[in-house]
Formats: structure tokens, C-alpha cells, sequence
């Protein structure tokens, strides 16, 4: 998909939640996806689906600064088109700190949206772990 039309379909359905906030979060999304810290390797669906996406960990400079930022950003788009949840798969770590700190800021960011109802979690190992939430 192309990545203009990734960000304008992420932007629209941030609007229905905050319109005065739409714009500057796509501004956000499309920064970390140029940088190529925010991927997603499948198809995008609204409403009804598990949307899926990445963190490449090896394209943050000095190791994991900015990671919760991204990791906040990444999660206020999937929660927008999200049907029951969606998955967050965490690349090239070694560390289960980092895991851990994707996973706080996965949380941290649900409740910001008031989805407190959400259940945050993770599956798999150190260098390669699924962020999993349910809403």
C-alpha cells in the first residue's frame, strides 16, 4: 500500500475521535514511517479486523530513545481502525526491557484514549515479541 495513502487512511480515522488532532498525528505517523521505525507488512483493514504493525528497532538512533513515542503513535493509529484489537510486532531487540517499555507505552496510551477496558500483553521472546490488545 502506498505510504501517502497509508497515512491519509490513518488520518481519517483519527478525525472521528479528534478532529482538532488529526492533522499533527498524521504528520507523526508519516515522519516514523519515512524513517522506517513504523511498518505494516499486511493489508490495513477498518472496523472488525486485528490490524498489524511494526517497530523496527534497528532504525532508532541511540539504541531505543524516542521508541514510546513511536511505539503511542503507532498504537492511537491501530486503536482508531481496530475491531476487537490489533498487534504490535517488536524486531530486532535482545532485550525484554524494550518489550516491556512498548508494552507501558501500548497501555499508556489506550488509557489516554479512555479504552480502559483494553488488555495489554506480549507473546514470544527477547528479539522478536508480539505486543498483543484486546479492546
Amino acid at each position: 500500500m502506498d505510504r501517502a495513502l497509508v497515512i491519509a487512511f490513518f488520518e481519517a480515522a483519527d478525525a472521528r475521535f479528534d478532529p482538532s488532532g488529526a492533522a499533527a498525528f498524521a504528520r507523526r505517523l508519516r515522519r516514523e514511517v519515512d524513517a522506517g521505525r513504523i511498518a505494516f507488512p499486511r493489508p490495513l483493514v477498518i472496523g472488525g479486523s486485528h490490524p498489524h504493525g511494526c517497530l523496527a528497532l534497528d532504525r532508532f538512533h541511540a539504541g531505543v530513545t524516542g521508541l514510546a513515542h513511536t511505539a503511542r503513535t503507532l498504537t492511537r493509529g491501530l486503536a482508531d481502525i481496530a475491531g476487537g484489537g490489533f498487534t504490535i510486532c517488536v524486531c530486532g531487540t535482545g532485550r525484554l526491557s524494550v518489550v516491556t517499555l512498548v508494552t507501558r507505552a501500548v497501555a499508556c496510551e489506550l488509557k489516554a484514549q479512555r479504552r480502559n477496558e483494553a488488555v495489554v500483553g506480549w507473546v514470544g521472546g527477547p528479539d522478536r515479541a508480539t505486543v498483543v490488545a484486546a479492546l
